[in-house]
């Protein structure tokens, strides 16, 4: 892959900018992305979501409409992770970047704003749970991660929410939005000149409305599991469903990358249980599975998983099938080229998606990585090399599992 014309840049506070040029693109994107996500430790659960809602609030109105004014569209998301706040535009360049730091850089909590807030979100969240998979996955989460944000949703519980006051998401806001907690990111068809006054106009607003510092943050200690490893969970539903969980061990034991290591995981998942595996052909086979399964691996500073669900008139049976393929499944090289290749065309085609390549990257300085470096290695790796690293990762995993019925 082709290498990124990127400009980078970092201020003593600890604030960090990068811009990543895309000659002949009209549409651009800013954002900033916060060291802080909704499975971190924080005051009450949920905290880094409503925070994500309410920053939008100031003293004269809801700041997006001042970005509408300017042409830009903004928008914001919270992940396990990280939170992070942006927009894409056309022109006015410093106008959207001085919003930009406004938004995430200044607070107007009010009673009367959280309490409407808070229902809002608890609307939100009753849908969720009112989805067997939502309620599936998160039992077994719970088994995994007891007593943590991850066992939760995003949005928090419906207690939390009925507890938040704006005092609680001020102090919330303190401890995690400082200079060094946060990255700006910009990706489009910039200039040389235009680069050069962003990274300017940066540097003033991240002294006028960033901290420098902020008292340590918590180190988080491993959640211990629960002893049950096996739920069965009553419900009205046409078939049975499942999910298995694996609690995976910490990725820094085996490389310094994360999301290599998350993809690795992922892709021999896939090999073992997905749709062009042979261990899904022996399902549909044994008329085991009523549709392929859903794999997803995730890292978090709480812990690192994988879930996998999907619909079974066999749940008891399939679940042993998908544990026997989880511990002694075995990868199969044709598969693994054929994957590679599509991992590259993937991000490939990300550097023609401004918004997917500006988050990706913007991900990939809070880990301290390099995006393309990330694709070369994987691309790169021979399939013992790719095996060995799944066969040391899974050597540490527990695993649990659910069934509603």
């Amino acid at each position: 892959m082709k290498k990124l014309d990127t400009i980078k840049k970092s201020f003593s506070s600890g604030f960090e900018a990068q811009i990543i040029l895309r000659p002949h693109f009209v549409k651009k994107f800013m954002g900033i992305i916060v060291d802080f996500g909704g499975s971190d430790p924080q005051k009450l659960a949920g905290g880094a979501h409503f925070l994500e809602h309410k920053l939008f609030a100031k003293k004269h109105g809801d700041i997006s409409h001042r970005f509408e004014e300017l042409g830009a569209n903004t928008n914001a998301f919270t992940s396990y992770n990280e939170t992070m706040y942006f927009a894409n535009f056309i022109d006015h360049s410093l106008q959207v970047t001085n919003l930009l730091f406004e938004l995430v850089g200044t607070t107007y909590f009010t009673k009367e704003n959280v309490q409407k807030e808070a229902e809002i979100i608890a609307q939100e969240l009753a849908m969720y749970q009112e989805d067997p998979n939502w309620e599936l996955q998160h039992q077994v989460l719970e088994m995994m991660f007891p007593q943590t944000n991850l066992a939760l949703d995003l949005t928090g519980t419906q207690q939390s929410l009925s507890e938040m006051t704006p005092q609680i998401l001020q102090e919330i806001y303190e401890e995690h939005y400082f200079a060094g907690n946060m990255k700006f990111v910009a990706c489009g068809g910039f200039t040389k000149a235009e680069v050069r006054e962003i990274l300017e106009e940066v540097d003033k607003l991240q002294k006028k409305y960033l901290r420098p510092q902020s008292r340590p943050l918590p180190q988080i200690k491993p959640a211990i599991s629960k002893e049950e490893t096996q739920l069965e969970i009553p419900a009205e539903v046409i078939s049975a469903r499942v999910c298995i969980g694996i609690k995976l061990p910490d990725f820094k034991l085996f490389d310094s990358s994360n999301e290599l290591m998350e993809t690795i995981v992922e892709a021999y998942l896939e090999q073992n249980l997905g749709l062009m595996s042979k261990g899904f052909e022996k399902f549909q086979k044994d008329k085991l599975l009523n549709s392929p399964l859903a794999i997803k691996v995730n890292y978090t500073r709480e812990g690192n998983f994988a879930l996998i669900s999907g619909m079974s008139p066999k749940p008891e049976e399939l679940i042993e099938e998908i544990k026997k393929l989880i511990f002694n499944g075995k990868g199969d090289q044709a598969l693994f080229e054929i994957q590679k290749k599509e991992y590259i065309a993937e991000m490939k085609r990300k550097l023609d998606q401004i918004e997917e390549l500006a988050i990706e990257s913007a991900e990939m300085m809070l880990e301290k990585e390099d995006l393309l470096k990330l694709v070369q290695r994987f691309g790169n790796l021979s399939f013992n090399d790719f095996a060995n690293y799944y066969n040391e990762i899974v050597d540490k995993v527990e695993i649990f599992s659910a069934i509603m019925r």
